[in-house]
């Protein structure tokens, strides 16, 4: 017998905290607003863009701490033992055109079971874009989402349902340590909609489909130009400071998320030739950031803040963090064996090995996970064979506090690093 989605899973539950700890520490900070907007006892569907592949549901599922069931492109299930391990996590296939015409029938029994977890009231998440984007901007909303919406409320009559339009915005999508925005907005109530579905189903699907699009681009920082794109995100971290100031934000990553968002709004309503000056500017800035190998996030930080401020902030921090290091110095051997994979630098070995950048930090979180659980384990079972289990215990409470600690201190210097170069003359 088939097992459902929904069905209690051993497996998961077991998982299910080791995963989200992870999540945790693989970013410096994740950022979660508007959490009030989920209807609390309702039926909804999750609807996030897709800005980082694999790493977009970790992140809402550590934002929601709850089971939820996903849908996924199914190319990603090609592999046997990774189909295995993505079923057991609550996440099953959506076969495009690209996978075979052939292959399309299946998704109705894919989007029936969707529809079994939607009405048991199990949330339901499903990338809108279906694909992933490296830019911050919205594709083309696919279908899918639309027919399991309109068809379980349909099955639901008056009850309601609600799909969720959730925004994500990553400081960058590659590297480690890096901040990211989770932006819950305000549920769609898809029962507005039902009495044009019984009349004429595409029209209907396709006003929700408006609908959606509209509500995703006011949860992102979406950014409007195409052909100077680059330039345009550029001159939103140029002017984020001065932003930060006239929305009365602090400078913090949720601050500067909606200053570059409020920046691309204003843009968007500009003509052709008063662009061409800010998009130059954006360019300047751009390439200033490039020759002093700073990222655009970092920088951002800094504009509208005194040099001697920043140098200062820095020094305490350097003089604080030396002064930990010399009280513990005892420790550190001992640091340093409970958890050694956080210091290795496994995104360099997804970088060489993977070519679409989008799967980068999601392959590197995948290698950092499996060799802290091959480590902490193999770690456990020789401590408790050689020095009993109240050791062992201990040990490993020390390798999850390193975990979350040490790429805290490993941020602060590639932070020491970048603020020496954008301070320095060039």
């Amino acid at each position: 017998m088939k097992r459902s989605l929904t069905d209690f899973n051993l497996f998961y539950t077991l998982m299910f905290p080791l995963v989200q700890f992870a999540t945790f520490c693989h970013y410096r900070r994740i950022v979660v607003r508007g959490k009030e907007n989920i209807p609390q006892d309702q039926r909804y569907i999750l609807a996030p863009c897709h800005q980082n592949a694999m790493m977009d549901p970790l992140v809402v599922l550590m934002a929601m701490y709850k089971p939820i069931v996903f849908l996924a492109r199914a190319d990603i299930f090609a592999n046997p033992v990774a189909r295995f391990f993505l079923t057991w996590l609550r996440i099953s296939p959506v076969y495009r055109i690209r996978d075979g015409r052939d292959q399309l029938t299946r998704n109705e029994a894919v989007f029936d079971n969707a529809r079994q977890a939607l009405e048991k009231g199990m949330p339901l998440c499903l990338m809108a874009e279906g694909t992933h984007n490296n830019r911050h901007q919205l594709l083309p909303l696919v279908k899918g989402m639309f027919r399991i919406a309109g068809e379980t409320q349909r099955d639901l009559a008056d009850k309601p349902l609600y799909i969720v339009p959730v925004g994500l915005d990553y400081d960058h999508y590659e590297n480690p340590y890096s901040s990211v925005v989770v932006n819950f907005c305000k549920p769609i109530d898809v029962r507005q909609y039902m009495a044009e579905y019984a009349d004429n189903e595409p029209m209907a699907l396709n006003h929700m489909r408006q609908d959606l699009t509209l509500a995703m681009k006011d949860a992102i920082h979406q950014v409007n130009a195409d052909e100077h794109y680059d330039d345009e995100y550029a001159y939103c971290h140029l002017k984020t400071a001065d932003n930060l100031k006239s929305l009365h934000l602090r400078n913090n990553v949720w601050g500067r998320f909606m200053a570059r968002r409020h920046i691309s709004r204003q843009l968007a309503q500009l003509n052709s030739d008063s662009l061409a000056p800010i998009y130059a500017e954006g360019a300047a800035f751009a390439s200033k950031c490039e020759a002093k190998r700073v990222p655009l996030w970092f920088a951002s930080k800094c504009l509208g803040v005194p040099n001697w401020l920043l140098a200062l902030r820095w020094f305490l921090g350097l003089i604080g963090l030396l002064l930990l290091l010399f009280l513990c110095r005892d420790m550190l051997l001992l640091w340093l064996l409970s958890n050694p994979v956080v210091y290795l630098p496994t995104h360099l070995i997804a970088k060489a090995k993977v070519k679409d950048p989008q799967f980068r930090s999601s392959i590197n979180y995948g290698i950092r996970f499996a060799l802290t659980m091959v480590y902490v384990i193999t770690l456990f079972v020789v401590e408790i064979c050689t020095c009993g289990l109240w050791r062992a215990v201990g040990l490993l409470l020390l390798g999850l506090l390193s975990a979350w600690l040490t790429p805290k201190i490993i941020v602060f210097l590639r932070d020491l690093l970048y603020g020496y170069r954008w301070l320095r003359r060039k």
